[in-house]
């Protein structure tokens, strides 16, 4: 019998615990198919789930212990818990309520990132040019990122980045550089000799010359840069440099002139679209990093039209995250 109570007691020592609630919005509503993550603060093991229709999420099987738990829509953290305790056999009760920091126009968020996602996406197989090459015409919408690579930022640029106040250049309605994974859908036009890319971002728009030029040398630093493009087997690959310094690039990290960017671009089928984003700039990380992207064709759509007021009130609101 003694040994049997013993058992039993260290089975309960060890019984598995459970976080549940509710995922919503700033506003209290509940938000389905938010993905939830829990991870152990002493194996880093990550448990994962996503909100069902009511937003209701349970993550059972955990370990003891203390766990990071995050909730991601559109691959964006909107809320974040680092001292999550569970107990051995116990429901820890969580809701997460999340708060989406955009200051721009109305649907442009994670939320509304999310609900294209929810589209029907075409299927068929990869559409071709006259050249035989893939064809990554069509208005795509907000890129989901899938992972990021590990670099480390130059001294000079972890000060920039700790600076009180620093504001995003999108908030003074400028550009966010060469860059298709943003917040906003975005439209691509291809022809054998220019592929250009129209932003719902400020309105912005892109040249990407496939004729083999060289990228010129002497060229004036621009927001977006100078870009030439090549393909290798079904990839378009596409550098460019000759950008100013004045961008952000993700996670709002500063660069130089010297950077140079390459994308990689690749439509396995009608409608998906696969992206990576590539740094290069010595004089701001310790070596390159990149950026993996996925998004879906919105069919028979159009982008919408973009208005940025300068000098509107909001900017003083502004907060990076």
């Amino acid at each position: 019998m003694i040994a049997c109570l013993a058992a039993a007691t260290v089975w309960a020592q060890d019984a598995p615990g459970t976080i549940a609630g509710i995922t919503m919005d700033d506003f209290g509503y509940p938000v389905s198919q938010v993905d939830v993550l829990a991870k152990n603060a002493t194996t880093g093991m990550v448990y994962r789930t996503a909100s069902g229709a009511k937003g209701e999420y349970k993550l059972g099987g955990l370990p003891p212990g203390t766990y990071e738990f995050s909730t991601l829509v559109h691959g964006v953290a909107l809320f974040n818990d680092k001292n999550v305790r569970v107990a051995a056999g116990a429901t820890t009760q969580l809701d997460a309520r999340m708060h989406e920091g955009s200051i721009n126009a109305i649907g442009d968020n994670a939320f509304a990132a999310a609900a294209m996602e929810q589209r029907a996406i075409p299927k068929g197989p990869t559409p071709r040019s006259l050249d035989g090459h893939p064809d990554f015409s069509g208005v795509w919408a907000t890129m989901r990122q899938l992972s990021v690579t590990e670099t480390e930022v130059l001294p000079w640029a972890q000060a920039e980045m700790k600076q009180p106040g620093r504001i995003s250049p999108n908030a003074f309605c400028l550009p966010q550089g060469p860059r298709l994974g943003g917040a906003n859908p975005f439209k691509l036009i291809q022809s054998p000799k220019t592929i250009v890319a129209l932003i719902e971002d400020i309105f912005v728009y892109r040249q990407i010359h496939m004729d083999g030029r060289a990228r010129p040398k002497d060229a004036d630093p621009t927001w977006m840069g100078y870009s030439i493009g090549h393909w290798e087997g079904e990839t378009l690959v596409v550098e460019t440099a000759n950008m100013n310094d004045k961008s952000w690039l993700p996670f709002n990290r500063p660069h130089k002139e010297s950077i140079v960017v390459t994308e990689r671009l690749r439509r396995p089928d009608e409608g998906h679209l696969e992206y990576e984003f590539i740094v290069n700039d010595p004089q701001t990380f310790t070596k390159p990093w990149s950026v993996k992207y996925a998004t879906t064709l919105l069919a028979n759509d159009e982008i919408g039209e973009y208005v940025c007021a300068e000098n509107e009130q909001d900017v003083g609101h502004y907060k990076v995250q």
